[in-house]
């Protein structure tokens, strides 16, 4: 039986050109504590799943970006179903990030693994934090999909155009100000347009037809790490969403930027929604992305998001500690 699974992402970018290397190293840093497996596809996650699942893996380190770890959750559930989920660590293998940043990770995946394996070798407890994951439904898909962050809209393209641009800090910067620019030069046109779209929070129908942006999220900080969400989730049962319109951003453009930094609160009329929520659904979607990972098509599509199984992440700074 081993206490610790690695799974490693060979095309993820922190591994791309030195995967034996990095192979070598993280085996190295835990002996005989870990399995380390590499994969390049889904069939093959779900193989390294099984065979961690059999051995009693407690502890899920993934290194690869916040794709592989939706690929690797969605995996996991789809096998075993409401058994609990290991505890996941997520080593910053991607160009996001956000899971892990959520979860304070900000050290190589090497330096993660050595304090690590220290705290494992004293038997001392490991901080965690806890999280939900949403459960996304696809009408044109046969299975649901688990994640932390699902995005449409604006963001849908921007994070597209961001990855087409390479990624990384640089990237994100000069495509953030950029954005800002536009925003609060000429906020009613170009990016900044209403998608067709009819949306549904708990039940409810939203007063509006269309939206710039949608986000849905069980994080406590979003991409780059802004602190945008105005409500607190409560894992396994809720998960934010921000929904906004064009005629919001008309009236409330120069305000925007701010609340990257600091949550602004839903709108009496409607166009801009800002709460914890059950499920959503959203209609006549035409792409979106979970967790880094892209769903695009051309037909329209109907998804229905809900509140997903709660999930222990590892943290140095944890909410509380637990033993392995």
């Amino acid at each position: 039986m081993k206490q610790v699974g690695i799974i490693l992402n060979p095309s993820a970018k922190i591994n791309s050109r030195r995967t034996a290397a990095v192979v070598s190293k993280l085996s190295g840093i835990f002996g005989g504590k870990a399995l380390l497996r590499t994969t390049k596809n889904k069939l093959e996650i779900a193989g390294v799943m099984d065979e961690f699942h059999d051995e009693g893996v407690r502890l899920l380190l993934i290194s690869g970006g916040d794709g592989t770890i939706c690929s690797v959750i969605s995996s996991y559930l789809s096998l075993f179903g409401d058994e609990e989920l290991p505890v996941i660590l997520p080593l910053m293998g991607g160009t996001i990030n956000m899971i892990g940043s959520d979860a304070g990770l900000r050290e190589s995946q090497f330096a993660i693994c050595r304090k690590l394996n220290d705290k494992l070798t004293r038997g001392a407890p490991v901080g965690i934090i806890e999280r939900g994951l949403i459960r996304v439904e696809d009408s044109t898909l046969d299975e649901p999909h688990y994640g932390f962050s699902w995005i449409d809209g604006f963001l849908y393209r921007f994070l597209i155009d961001y990855y087409k641009q390479g990624a990384g800090i640089q990237v994100a910067s000069m495509m953030t100000i950029k954005t800002i620019l536009t925003l609060l030069s000429n906020g009613n046109k170009g990016p900044f347009e209403d998608i067709d779209s009819t949306v549904i929070a708990d039940g409810e129908k939203l007063p509006h037809e269309g939206h710039v942006l949608m986000i849905a999220s069980s994080l406590k900080k979003f991409v780059f790490g802004f602190d945008i969400f105005a409500e607190e989730s409560v894992p396994g049962e809720s998960f934010n969403m921000v929904y906004v319109r064009e005629s919001y951003i008309k009236k409330q453009r120069h305000m925007l930027p701010l609340g990257l930094y600091r949550s602004l609160k839903s709108d009496k009329q409607g166009n801009f929604v800002n709460r914890a929520v059950r499920s959503l659904r959203v209609e006549r979607n035409r792409g979106y992305i979970i967790d880094g990972e892209i769903f695009s098509g051309d037909e329209p599509r109907d998804i229905l998001i809900e509140a997903g199984p709660g999930v222990r992440i590892f943290s140095f700074r944890g909410e509380k500690q637990i033993e392995l």
